[in-house]
């Protein structure tokens, strides 16, 4: 008797949670978007906005670890070409020229409060790889207009947000239009190789001037073609967070000496297992609200299995974390990644190593610290003598607000200019100089206006890095509307 009641009681639980489980997934559907802004399209001229990119590619602003490498007096034909390319800009914003290769510009607006808005890129950009200048199917520095594209270094990284912003500016001017609130634009020229010298002195600036910004977008997030296996729609990525970095020396000594007769365990055999330690050893996993908001808006579009997951994490999250950190893209977004880069011991075949070392990059996620790395590090290695040198490291950044005016702006402008994509948070996986603007903004974006696929991403940095002519049309009208929201 008593077996019975549990077996039949067991049987309605069952029930229970599987009705449950259908009706939380057949609930489970993307929230609707009422416009609450009115937009319109207006034409852009492609041909003129593809020159423009052309000209700025042709200027080979490129950055360098080692800053004596740095040609800086190609920033000032830079800046000369901004002011022949932009005179109604010129002429009608100010203009700030900051640690004298950064720029600042301010429209300054009819009736300015304290919602005054920002608009970042950056000027540099990373070198070619050595020898492979004659992979490029055109010249790097060509600038060349082809097939459709504008084909260069930094037409992705971000000559492209830089130049139609400042169309964008252009073409409302020639409009005769006066935006209601301040506007900056604000190009660094140093991000690739941290943005100390730019973008922070550009954030001294402001703060020193008591300028307090409602948002700012950067570079970070773009319009996905394929950005999610099992999404057939397109993904729109703003960035409302970013990962920390750190750059880590590792190093154990040695006894040294002739490696005819070796000790156990050599240093370098002590740093292996330091490699060892810390790759099956990794902080634990954690979904931070921006990645969990990423897949609450995904979640609909995905196949049952997945849907029906997403939609009762109550059950089972522990599993969906799981799978999910068993892909790539899955274990950047829900821990802090370990990345074993480079190693140094011995300078002979036949000599024991005084000193090996290995250099760590870690990616430090949003719901960890860098004191919380270090102790990490030591706590798995607790039993191998090490040292750690920091040779870089930045906390992660703060998350910003997906309620506010300037994400619902972004978010709805997306929409309108690129049609019905999903808008998606989303973690910044690499650094931006975004995070410098936290003492003066609580809310910084992380966008570019650009629609391309995964094979194009890979471009990014790499050979071959062009960006369509129809992408240049789209970036200009998104900045030309979110310019008249302000």
């Amino acid at each position: 008797m008593g077996c019975d009641f549990l077996l039949y009681f067991a049987l309605v639980l069952i029930l229970i949670i599987l009705g449950i489980l259908m009706v939380n997934t057949m609930r489970y559907k993307q929230e609707k978007l009422e416009p609450s802004i009115k937009l319109e399209k207006t034409k852009v001229d492609k041909d003129r906005i593809a020159k423009k990119v052309s000209q700025a590619i042709q200027i080979p602003t490129v950055s360098y670890a080692n800053c004596e490498s740095i040609d800086y007096s190609v920033f000032e034909v830079f800046q000369q070409m901004l002011q022949d390319q932009f005179p109604l800009l010129h002429r009608n914003l100010e203009k700030i020229i900051i640690n004298r290769y950064s720029l600042l510009y301010k429209w300054a607006g009819s009736n300015p409060t304290n919602q005054s808005v920002l608009y970042m890129a950056h000027m540099d950009v990373v070198p070619i790889a050595e020898g492979t200048e004659k992979d490029w199917e055109e010249k790097p520095f060509s600038g060349k207009i082809k097939d459709g594209f504008v084909w260069g270094r930094g037409t992705l990284d971000t000559k492209v947000t830089l130049i139609s912003s400042m169309e964008a500016v252009e073409l409302l001017l020639e409009e005769e239009f006066k935006p209601k609130e301040d506007v900056y634009l604000a190009f660094g020229h140093d991000e690739e190789i941290g943005g100390k010298e730019g973008a922070l002195k550009i954030v001294e600036y402001l703060k020193a001037n008591n300028v307090y910004l409602s948002h700012v977008m950067d570079e970070g997030g773009l319009v996905s073609e394929d950005a999610v296996p099992g999404v057939d729609k397109v993904v729109a990525l703003i960035g409302i967070g970013e990962k920390g970095y750190a750059d880590l020396r590792i190093s154990v000594k040695g006894e040294g000496g002739h490696a005819s007769m070796p000790p156990k365990s050599t240093a370098l055999g002590q740093i292996a297992k330091v490699i060892s330690n810390l790759e099956k050893r990794q902080l634990p996993l954690e979904l931070t609200s921006p990645v969990a908001g990423f897949l609450r808006t995904i979640g609909p579009e995905l196949p049952l299995l997945s849907k029906m997951m997403l939609a009762n994490l109550w059950l089972f999250k522990p599993l969906f974390m799981r799978a999910f950190a068993l892909t790539i893209i899955g274990n950047a977004l829900l821990r802090t990644t370990t990345a074993a880069t480079m190693s140094e011991a011995s300078n002979a075949s036949n000599v024991l190593p005084q000193i090996a070392s290995v250099i760590f990059n870690f990616r430090i996620a949003l719901s960890d610290s860098t004191d919380k790395l270090i102790r990490h590090i030591k706590r798995v290695n607790n039993n191998i003598p090490i040292d750690i040198e920091v040779i870089r490291m930045s906390e992660p950044s703060k998350i910003s607000c997906t309620k506010s005016e300037g994400y619902r702006r972004i978010k709805e402008i997306t929409r309108f200019v690129f049609g019905d994509v999903l808008v998606a948070p989303y973690v910044v996986l690499a650094g931006t100089d975004a995070i410098k603007y936290e003492p003066v903004c609580n809310n910084i974006y992380r966008f570019a206006p650009i629609q391309i696929t995964k094979q194009e991403i890979d471009l990014i940095h790499n050979t071959n890095e062009r960006i369509s002519i129809a992408n240049l049309e789209k970036a200009v009208m998104f900045y030309k509307c979110l310019i008249m929201q302000a």
